[in-house]
């Protein structure tokens, strides 16, 4: 299994050299810090914020701004232990958001809040029992993650946008994400694609944060550069029963997704 994700790695830091070899890339500006909590990251997640502009929340299409999920609105339904709908962020909330992943017949999963109806334990602890100590939120009490539909945990999110509640593919100008538990520098990490396909940037790591704390990296691009694509390396292994963070292993979380 760890071979596997070794092999995926390399897979994706040899695609991201073959554009470095052929591409001159602009230069982004970039938002990056971790901290043991909230409050040590917040000024950093705000500037990202004020870099993109308003807050346009659900539905209708805009030239400026921004959009956020926290996951906290996500229903009991659709949060652990059962799955989350891939379009559910286009669809049920629209935010013009659709996520997809490499892995075979993965799902997508949102952590139970700490009232639900099935008594299902927060941050994933239904997976491990050491996750809810494992991990921490920006904005509580849900986090998200990638669930594989195989026995190969999976660490691989691609998020595709699209122009809220429609099939109509669009693009942003930047991309932020807050990760949980960051250990190892460059286990969590974004690519930026174009609507070509083309990678804008050789990528962009979130920072480590010591003892479970939190990170934000967040790239936004201001010389008429768009994203149709975000594709984000969490981790070293997927969240799975099969899995529990030791050594080299590197479980991350992800929170809040900041885009505009």
């Amino acid at each position: 299994m760890k071979n596997i994700n070794i092999i995926r790695n390399l897979i994706l830091s040899g695609i991201a050299l073959l554009f470095l070899s052929t591409l001159t890339f602009a230069a982004p500006v970039v938002r990056q810090t971790s901290g043991a909590n909230a409050a040590a990251i917040q000024a950093t997640v705000d500037q990202f914020r004020s870099d993109l502009g308003a807050n346009n929340g659900v539905g209708s299409s805009f030239t400026t701004g921004r959009r956020e999920i926290n996951w906290d609105g996500v229903p009991d339904n659709f949060a652990s232990p059962n799955n989350m709908p891939a379009n559910f962020f286009n669809a049920n909330s629209p935010r013009g958001a659709v996520f997809t992943t490499a892995c075979g017949n993965a799902t997508f999963r949102v952590s139970a809040n700490s009232n639900n109806p099935t008594a299902t334990p927060v941050r994933f602890g239904e997976l491990d029992a050491s996750y809810p100590s494992t991990f921490t939120t920006f904005s509580a009490q849900k986090l998200f993650t990638v669930i594989s539909g195989s026995a190969v945990p999976c660490n691989i999110l691609t998020v595709n946008f699209f122009i809220p509640g429609t099939s109509i593919p669009a693009t942003v100008s930047g991309f932020g994400a807050v990760f949980s538990d960051v250990d190892i520098t460059g286990n969590a990490r974004i690519l930026a694609y174009d609507k070509a396909g083309n990678l804008l940037s050789p990528g962009f790591m979130a920072p480590t944060a010591a003892g479970g704390g939190l990170s934000f990296v967040g790239v936004s691009f201001n010389a008429g550069e768009r994203i149709a694509r975000i594709e984000i390396v969490c981790g070293t292994d997927g969240l799975s029963s099969l899995v529990a963070e030791a050594g080299a292993i590197d479980l991350v979380a992800m929170d809040d997704f900041i885009y505009g």
